[in-house]
């Protein structure tokens, strides 16, 4: 594997590098310039991978990056109709990934086997990554005598990011381990060494917290364990698995029980918008008086709702749409979100009340379902597990407020359908 990646030609040799850089430099947020340093030459990279007649050949031939373009097109004309022009161009910045990776990522053509190297890679990176964050969080655990910085948000508190995307990545990197350990020819000592880093970062992901992904990645490995036994009649195989992860969980909310807490909110989704309870953590008694991760969500989707139906074709204008919804949360007496400036937390109902019905469609279809619908037809179940992650993430986060949220989105859906052109 090592040798085939040095003997590959020079464009795809930078498309890896700067891969790896542009993963790099989301964890490290301060760094301004390496992002744009990496971006750049990931674009670059892109731009020169092909002939533009090859270009354009492509661009025939995967609608799905028509249909981005379309729904980026859509992005750039409510910007313009939108009554508040700064907060129009302050909402666009974090969906530019929308536009560049799409043009540039999304024209390239790679073998698989040099696309799934490349996601080795920035599995590594997050494993290391990871193993950093674990490491801090102890050091400031013990130095704190406060086990409180092991979870959550305080864990990835050195990367300076949100414990909800790094745990997007986490949930990718077990995926790409997991299929190299499961479906690839590789030495006894890289499968230890897949082995390790995937209890790791299932521990990670533990720590993290983050419930929509945790649950998405429990799933899928209770999925697998199943097809494995059924499609291949590995009964041992799958059982061992099984009984493993039961295992795993079992130790892990042993001694890390403050994850549960999570959980135990879901047991609360009741809501009053007048209530002025305090805000549910994660190192606190989960009670009904207060605001958690479930009945909020509840109480902003149902105001994001109501929005969206006073303007449903177009939607209210991305620019106009916080002041609309601080409007709406004025009107319901939601002083808990009006205070705390809430999105949505949904990323669907936040196009739909932004974009409307129209930008929705157009979300939907340019950036999951052609995509999952030529994953389907390839049988490429890495790529489409990764995807169906991203889709349900985005049912409790609003990921294109937020610039990491666009560049996730932006950077790895067009990126893992590089080996993909669709059939006539």
């Amino acid at each position: 594997m090592q040798n085939d990646l040095i003997k590959a030609p020079l464009r795809e040799k930078f498309l890896f590098i700067f891969s790896l850089l542009f993963i790099l430099g989301l964890f490290i947020p301060s760094l301004v310039f390496l992002n744009a340093f990496a971006i750049a030459g990931l674009l670059l990279s892109s731009f020169l991978s092909s002939p533009i007649r090859e270009k354009f050949q492509l661009l025939r031939e995967r609608s799905w990056v028509v249909a981005m373009l379309l729904f980026f097109c859509w992005i750039g004309l409510s910007v313009l109709l939108s009554h508040d022009s700064r907060a129009a161009l302050r909402a666009l910045d974090p969906r530019l990934p929308l536009l560049y990776f799409p043009i540039s990522i999304g024209l390239v053509k790679l073998s698989k086997t040099r696309r799934n190297q490349v996601l080795l890679g920035i599995a590594a990176m997050v494993t290391i990554v990871c193993i950093v964050c674990l490491i801090y969080s102890v050091y400031r655990s013990q130095q704190l005598n406060n086990t409180a910085v092991l979870y959550n948000d305080s864990f990835s508190e050195l990367t300076g990011q949100q414990s909800i995307y790094v745990s997007l990545l986490v949930n990718f990197s077990i995926y790409i381990f997991s299929y190299f350990l499961f479906y690839k020819n590789i030495s006894s000592g890289y499968k230890i060494l897949a082995v390790l880093a995937i209890l790791l970062l299932f521990a990670c992901s533990f720590l993290l917290a983050s419930r929509n992904l945790m649950i998405v990645l429990y799933l899928a490995t209770i999925g697998f364990a199943f097809y494995y036994v059924i499609r291949r009649k590995k009964i041992l195989e799958g059982a061992a698995l099984l009984m493993g992860f039961a295992i795993g969980i079992f130790i892990a909310v042993k001694f890390f029980p403050k994850t549960i807490n999570r959980f135990k909110e879901l047991a609360y989704t009741q809501y009053n918008f007048e209530s002025t309870g305090p805000e549910s953590h994660y190192n606190m008694e989960v009670t009904s008086d207060q605001w958690n991760g479930a009945n909020l969500r509840m109480a902003l989707w149902n105001c994001g709702w109501q929005l969206f139906k006073e303007r449903p074709l177009m939607g209210v204008g991305l620019g106009d749409k916080k002041s609309a919804l601080i409007s709406q949360y004025q009107k319901k007496n939601f002083g808990f979100a009006v205070r705390t400036e809430r999105n949505v937390h949904n990323n669907y109902l936040d196009i739909l009340l932004s974009l409307g019905i129209i930008g929705l469609l157009l979300f939907l279809t340019g950036w999951l379902l052609l995509p999952i619908r030529q994953l389907i037809r390839q049988h490429d179940g890495l790529a489409l597990l990764m995807i169906l992650s991203i889709a349900l993430a985005m049912i409790t986060e609003n990921y294109f407020d937020r610039s990491l949220g666009g560049m996730l989105v932006g950077f790895f859906i067009p990126f893992l359908l590089t080996t993909h052109k669709e059939k006539n």
